[in-house]
């Protein structure tokens, strides 16, 4: 990799070309992404999307949660051996390039009303996230100092979480429109094209292992990415903690929809402002996460974020009485935005997203710290295989919901206590592991942990 120049190196952080072309096109690429999936999940139980291959359109919901992980279970183990083996610049070109043919299919499906094939575009769009993760994961201790990591995670979390926003509200409220389905289809293409072209300027920096031997054993490769991760001291825990964050806000994202329609007696629009909402959140927390101090390594402030993000989830159910509609005269967003009880409401979800935000960043952080550079990207892909294994019992959780006819409510109920518990484990690590495991002390040189 270039050293930056000094003149580049002044700038801050943001705006230097080892990270704003990088951020770019994760940001749009998410955008993208988020955009086709909620334009399903809205389009569906709104009746606008037809899928004849489901008795019951509701139970479409959770399956399509399910895609995007899905895809990443099955690729995982081959992308990370990818990333290790070619230079960083030259993948991230390749993945791109690969995301907008496949926007191009999404937005004619789209555009033509083939629902059966915008679905299958959804997976294919996991299958191209399982090989762009861990070539930027991978690549930001290449471009980013270790004192930097919290910091960047942070930007890259609010970038995620804000273009997840902007996914939600542009995919939710377009496809109710008018001709929606064609506006959906040109901004998938617009937003793939963005970041396809910030991918060429991103700095070269050489391969991690540039004479592994690339194989398709999907069972073994799988295992050898846990054996990384395992025989790496420090990067199991941080790992398994951030993709909790994974069951835990794909749970609560894909019941939202449900909880809109059933709990709140809410307009669909107000269904796709939930889940903004919910990002809005979780984009603050990371740009808190991001502004952390570079001497510390933030687990500390993870660990009290958790807990707050648990305590404010189980708020929600005992504040939704108090913003909700009826059946008879549903809520609408302005009358959310104009109620007391639906502003308390919406200051939970943002609150309770923000603090989950403030908790990953710090644990990404550490892993990318510790992992070995031989087969960093290997253990970044092992840490996508885990989030979406995570993440699927997290969509699939919502049946709970549409079988058993339960109260949508109950979702953040359990989101509330499963923190609480993640937290209560965090408290107990802290007092109980030898000095020196939570990177209290940082320099500009990673620690061997």
């Amino acid at each position: 990799m270039t050293i930056p120049s000094d003149r580049a190196a002044r700038l801050p952080l943001f705006f230097q070309r080892r990270f704003l072309p990088m951020w770019t096109a994760l940001s749009f690429g998410t955008f993208a992404d988020n955009t086709l999936r909620q334009a399903l999940l809205i389009g569906i139980p709104a009746g606008i999307i037809s899928v004849p291959m489901f008795s019951s359109a509701d139970d479409a919901i959770p399956v399509i949660g399910t895609l995007l992980p899905a895809a990443i279970l099955l690729f995982s183990s081959v992308s990370g051996q990818l990333a290790d083996k070619y230079e960083t610049s030259f993948m991230f070109r390749r993945t791109k390039s690969t995301e907008l043919l496949l926007m191009i299919i999404a937005g004619a499906a789209f555009a033509l009303g083939w629902g059966g094939l915008a679905i299958a575009m959804l997976f294919a769009m996991g299958a191209q996230s399982a090989f762009f993760s861990p070539v930027r994961t991978s690549a930001m201790p290449k471009y980013l100092s270790a004192d930097e990591l919290v910091r960047g995670n942070g930007l890259c979390n609010a970038g995620l979480f804000s273009f997840i926003l902007l996914g939600y509200l542009v995919g939710g409220t377009l496809i109710v429109a008018p001709n929606g389905g064609a506006l959906v289809g040109a901004t998938l293409v617009t937003a793939s094209t963005i970041g396809l072209a910030a991918a060429f300027f991103a700095p070269h920096a050489e391969a991690n292992a540039p004479d592994l031997k690339i194989s398709f054993n999907g069972f073994q490769q799988t295992a050898k990415m846990f054996r990384h991760v395992f025989e790496s001291r420090g990067v199991a825990p941080p790992l398994f903690g951030a993709a909790l964050f994974y069951l835990l806000s794909t749970a609560i994202t894909v019941a939202i929809p449900l909880y809109g329609r059933d709990a709140l007696h809410a307009t669909p629009l107000v269904w796709a402002a939930l889940n903004g909402f919910f990002a809005i959140g979780a984009g603050l927390g990371a740009i808190t996460a991001a502004s952390l101090s570079r001497k510390s390594s933030g687990l500390g402030a993870s660990t009290i974020a958790i807990a707050g993000a648990g305590i404010m989830s189980i708020a929600i159910y005992f504040l939704t009485p108090m913003a909700a509609g009826t059946p008879e005269a549903p809520l609408t967003l302005g009358m959310m935005m104009s109620s007391a009880g639906g502003r308390i409401l919406i200051a939970a979800l943002i609150l309770t997203s923000g603090l989950s935000g403030v908790y990953i960043a710090p644990l990404q952080a550490a892993m990318q710290r510790r992992a070995p550079r031989e087969v960093r990207a290997r253990i970044m892909a092992a840490g996508a295989f885990t989030y979406a294994s995570f993440a699927i019992p997290g969509s699939l959780s919502v049946l709970a919901i549409t079988r058993t006819g339960a109260d949508p409510r109950l979702a953040f109920i359990a989101a509330g206590l499963v923190m609480l518990s993640a937290a209560a484990v965090m408290i107990y690590r802290r007092r109980t592991l030898p000095h020196g495991l939570y990177d209290e002390a940082l320099t500009g040189v990673q620690r061997a942990l």
